[in-house]
């Protein structure tokens, strides 16, 4: 490893190897951090200007655009750490950072460079995730890196950590108890492996544990629950639908982010107690009763797409073309279809809700999930937002960058346009889906501008992403909520507890 005062040097790259040339800027950036300089990182960044990214093999422009994540983050640190300005909805350092890091991911190299490697980028997305208020996301990418190594301790304790800060917005006592419980095993099991903590990482999550230990009973904090002796009865059909649902996260519950435990096979979370005006009615619960039960629904619909692929009697009299193309046409596929659709269409009902709630004053007519934080001008965010200390709002407005509406978008997902088109071609043109999308393109010129091409399994992958960013969106809704009521002052108004008696299963039919 070069020194930082050479390192600040070299002026020309361009005649290095591609290895050569990756391990400099990403040398550059790490010691810049750790040297406080922020000149050394925006020099590291004028020297990437000098990589033909496209030259480079795969495994190296995953570890580039990794590098180019951590000069924005060591940026945004440097800039920020312990100021008010950390705080912030926008800021462009985190939308660099996220939008790297997922292009690292998604990119072909990812498979190909070191698990180690794999585990950090992980590790660091769930970091930053977990910072801009995405504490329910956050918490899946720390668990890709413990599935590659169970042990991996900068993981196990970010993760720890995460679910403490995760405990704080549930207003389920018992679920909170459950998540303390699970921070603290995670945070001392990472301990064990002090060693391999980076930087001051082990000091600092040594004096978590020792608050935690100060601040709870050691009973609480000793107890192994048991979140499986949830008996599921006979049902074998509901059984399997609720194995599939616990495996992939999907319930909305936040038992659901502490594992596969059947005490989380249920979507119990509701809206929390609000203050409401005299004789209002609970328009707020029936709205979330609505994104529920159309999520639920959503979700069922791709399980049966993806589980039940048997061709459908529905099928039997419908004639298909055959067009020489071996593109899909099925009942099971227009399931999967009617969930992404579905699924999309929460999230401007999400909108809808915030912007009567928080009385933002938008027009009705016009509400989208892009859009909604913004004053007319759509640059200007609203002064709810610009003053607000609500963690999980931050984590909503910050989800909504993940979708595309127009060109120059700020957005966190270098997948964003794909999906939008996507949604796009379901509603308004024509999907193509097959199983591969190979063979097609050797034989057929693009008919991109009627049809939107796509291979199964990857249309499949972005309804089961979707599923699970809308399921996260919900699940802020009431966290938000539950902020902006505690902030309020009743002054006599009536209250409507959380505690209603649910809807009877005759009423459902």
């Amino acid at each position: 490893m070069k020194k930082f005062e050479d390192l600040l040097l070299i002026t020309d790259i361009s005649n290095l190897t591609g290895k050569e040339q990756v391990e400099i800027v990403g040398e550059l950036f790490d010691l810049s951090f750790d040297n406080n300089s922020i000149s050394g990182i925006s020099k590291a960044f004028d020297l990437i200007g000098q990589i033909q990214i496209e030259e480079l093999s795969a495994p190296l422009q995953t570890l580039l655009y990794y590098d180019i994540a951590n000069g924005y983050g060591y940026l945004r640190k440097l800039k920020y750490f312990n100021t008010p300005d950390s705080w912030n909805f926008e800021m462009e350092e985190i939308s660099h950072e996220v939008f790297h890091l997922r292009k690292a991911i998604a990119s072909l190299g990812f498979e190909e460079i070191d698990d180690l490697r794999k585990c950090q980028i992980y590790t660091n997305l769930g970091n930053t995730f977990s910072f801009i208020g995405r504490f329910i996301e956050a918490q899946e990418y720390w668990r890709k890196a413990l599935n590659i190594f169970p042990n991996f301790p900068m993981a196990l304790a970010n993760s720890g950590h995460g679910l403490m800060f995760y405990s704080n917005q549930i207003f389920d006592n018992s679920h909170k108890l459950y998540f303390i419980n699970y921070g603290y095993h995670k945070i001392k099991e990472a301990l064990h492996f002090k060693e391999y903590l980076e930087g001051d990482a082990a000091n600092q999550f040594h004096k978590i544990k020792s608050y935690m230990d100060a601040t709870y009973d050691v009973k609480i904090l000793s107890e192994q629950f048991n979140l499986n002796s949830f008996e599921f009865g006979d049902n074998e059909k509901l059984n399997n639908y609720r194995y599939w649902c616990l495996e992939n996260y999907l319930y909305i519950n936040p038992l659901n982010d502490l594992g596969a435990s059947k005490f989380a096979s249920h979507d119990c979370l509701n809206l929390p107690s609000l203050i409401l005006e005299t004789k209002a009615p609970p328009t707020y619960f029936t709205l979330y009763n609505q994104l529920k039960q159309e999520f639920a629904t959503a979700r069922y619909f791709y399980y049966k797409s993806v589980v039940f692929q048997d061709p459908h009697f529905s099928d039997e009299d419908v004639v298909i073309v055959d067009t020489m193309e071996s593109a899909l046409f099925s009942y099971n596929l227009e399931l999967a279809k009617s969930a992404f659709r579905n699924t999309y269409s929460i999230l401007d009902k999400i909108a809808y809700f915030l912007n009567d709630y928080l009385k933002l004053g938008n027009n009705y007519n016009r509400v989208n999930f892009r859009s909604v934080w913004f004053k007319k001008d759509n640059k200007t965010l609203h002064e709810h937002f610009q003053n607000s200390q609500n963690w999980a709002l931050r984590g909503l407005f910050w989800l909504s960058k993940d979708f595309f509406i127009k060109e120059h978008d700020e957005v966190l997902d270098p997948d964003s346009k794909q999906i939008a088109e996507l949604r796009n071609s379901i509603e308004h043109k024509g999907l193509k889906i097959m199983y591969d999308t190979y063979l097609y393109s050797n034989f057929f010129n693009a008919d991109k501008e009627i049809i939107f091409i796509i291979n199964r399994d990857d249309f499949e992958s972005k309804t089961l992403r979707l599923l699970k960013t809308v399921r996260a969106a919900i699940m802020y809704l009431a966290f938000i909520i539950n902020y902006e009521e505690g902030q309020k002052e009743s002054n006599g108004l009536p209250t409507l507890p959380m505690n209603l008696s649910e809807v009877p299963i005759y009423m459902k039919f």
